[in-house]
């Protein structure tokens, strides 16, 4: 095999003992690296700039390096190459023309016999001009069109005795070209309804030209094409070929696109990974990790962040970040959660603590906080429940005193009830004990009453005397208040009665007839509230000459 190229310079390979060429390269001229690659999911690529880079075509990951795994395998085989160099042999090739014009192919172990493909036929002409017409009449053969370029002729025809008939490449370049400008109106107009043949053809053309990339325009392409059969010679309208082009050009930049999505992806993945070794808290700031990513020569190192740019590495960063807040607010939640339920946990620990009083009769409705907390202060249940969030103890012994209150409550209105049934009224001018016995033989012949503790009798029948003192003190304290209020009336009629004028010198038992059948006198209930309101308001008279004496002086 050796490598040569056309007249556009594209590269070809030919085989000078088979007579065979192609445009790929024949695993016989594989390197070590190539030949490996090949067995591999890994496929060598070049990206824009010409820059190669490699693909698997399995996990989806690109690196700009030769993946560690191949080059491992190419530095084994160099190895055993220079080691070995007994391995090879020589296979002798012998080509030569027998009396019937064919050309034949020997090995000495007879691999190929008569039959073989790569036996060619000869076919002698006598001039210039019956070559050039056996040549079109191979083309015409077939049904070549402008859809066929030079390198697909060469291709197919190779075979053909027909196709050696002339020997000089840029000779059948030009009759392949006169053959396509001395077309028949039916063969025109057969081509011209053949859109998706001449579409295949034309995207082959452009698909080998290395030089139209994904960003190459139309203007630039038709200059690259012009000369080729394909373009210069279809009938096919520009509309159509420059459409062809756009909707090539159009998946080599959804291809570039791709991959170049794919390859910033992967340096996506490899810098999260590599913020994830920076040990960033939720003190760090963007500016100080900037300098610290610019002075790392990690970060310079790994070419795969060439195709990142500062914004990229602000959202990772916000995204660890995120992450990290997340993590403390969790963290924080399930600190919170455990707190809560230890919380609960010594609150009901600590109501059995007063569950426990209240069976023993140490904790009543009329507990006081002092009498309990000495009761508790040691206790691991009350110690326990200090400094928790939620209610504290004092609160949970309030809890306790209200439903025992209401307790007592509910209770007292039934013995309040049951002694107005029996018509019992409870004093507190009585022998109290004697008073109390009574009461709890009328409790024991209630169904309601008869199981009431000695500690709820007492507790209601200290109410009920309670009750007693504090509605006479309500009395007292209402009948006082209307003898004021009848005095102050007294005093008021006193300071308007003209029958005589009341002076200071007016004495009790003086006025005291000439005012005792009037309305004021006689609402006040005794001679000695009247005498007590009588020395008042003469006392205040005394006050005004003294204060008037004063003033004049």
């Amino acid at each position: 095999w050796k490598e040569a190229k056309d007249d556009n310079g594209k590269v070809y390979y030919y085989n000078s003992e088979t007579k065979a060429t192609t445009w790929e390269k024949p695993k016989e001229l594989y390197t070590l690296l190539e030949k490996v690659l090949d067995k591999s999911d890994w496929k060598q690529t070049t990206a824009e700039g010409g820059r190669v880079y490699y693909y698997n075509s399995k996990t989806q990951q690109s690196v700009w390096e030769i993946p560690e795994e191949i080059q491992s395998q190419v530095d084994l085989l160099e190895k055993n190459e220079n080691s070995d160099k007994d391995g090879s042999f020589d296979v002798s090739i012998s080509i030569t023309n027998d009396g019937n014009g064919i050309r034949s192919i020997i090995d000495p172990n007879e691999k190929y016999h008569s039959e073989s493909p790569l036996f060619v036929k000869q076919v002698n002409v006598n001039s210039q001009k019956e070559a050039e017409d056996i040549f079109i009449e191979m083309l015409r053969e077939h049904e070549v069109d402008a859809t066929w370029s030079f390198s697909k002729i060469m291709d197919f025809f190779i075979k053909d005795p027909r196709y050696w008939v002339v020997e000089d490449s840029l000779e059948k370049k030009r009759i392949f070209e006169t053959y396509l400008n001395n077309r028949t109106k039916e063969e025109l107009f057969k081509e011209n309804n053949s859109i998706e043949k001449f579409k295949e053809a034309f995207l082959g053309l452009i698909r080998n030209n290395k030089k139209i990339k994904y960003y190459t325009r139309w203007k630039t392409a038709r200059r690259l094409i012009q000369d080729e059969p394909i373009y210069a010679h279809s009938v096919i309208s520009e509309k159509i070929k420059r459409q062809t082009f756009q909707e090539y050009v159009d998946g080599l930049r959804k291809d570039h696109e791709s991959n170049e999505e794919k390859l910033r992806e992967q340096a996506l993945i490899e810098l999260n990974e590599y913020f994830k070794t920076m040990n960033l808290n939720l003190s760090s700031n963007w500016e100080n990790t900037l300098k610290s990513i610019k002075s790392d020569a990690r970060f310079e190192q790994n070419k795969h962040f060439q195709v990142l740019n500062q914004v990229d590495l602000i959202n990772v960063y916000i995204e660890n970040m995120k992450l990290l807040q997340k993590d403390y607010e969790d963290r924080i939640k399930k600190a919170a959660s455990a707190n809560y339920r230890n919380d609960r946990k010594a609150r009901d620990e600590y109501r059995n603590l007063l569950a426990e009083l209240k069976e023993t009769g140490l904790l009543r409705a009329d507990s006081k906080w002092p009498e309990v907390y000495s009761l508790i202060k040691e206790d691991d249940r009350f110690v326990g429940l200090l400094g928790r969030n939620g209610s504290n103890p004092i609160e949970l012994f309030w809890d306790v005193i209200d439903e025992e209150e209401l307790l007592v409550r509910a209770k007292k209105d039934i013995v309040d009830q049951l002694l107005l049934h029996n018509n019992f009224v409870i004093k507190d001018d009585v022998d109290l004990e004697e008073q109390k016995t009574k009461l709890i033989e009328i409790l024991r012949k209630d169904q309601q009453t008869k199981e009431y503790d000695e500690d709820t009798v007492d507790m209601i029948y200290d109410r009920i005397l309670k009750q007693i003192k504090e509605q006479r003190e309500k009395d007292k304290f209402a009948y006082e208040r209307k003898i004021r209020r009848l005095q102050e009336e007294f005093r008021s009629f006193l300071r308007k009665f003209e029958n005589p004028k009341i002076t200071i010198e007016t004495s009790w038992d003086e006025i005291k007839p000439k005012i005792s059948q009037s309305p004021e006198y006689l609402a006040l209930p005794d001679e000695q509230t009247r005498l007590i309101a009588f020395e008042k308001f003469i006392n205040r008279l005394k006050e005004k000459r003294i204060e008037i004496e004063a003033s004049k002086e």
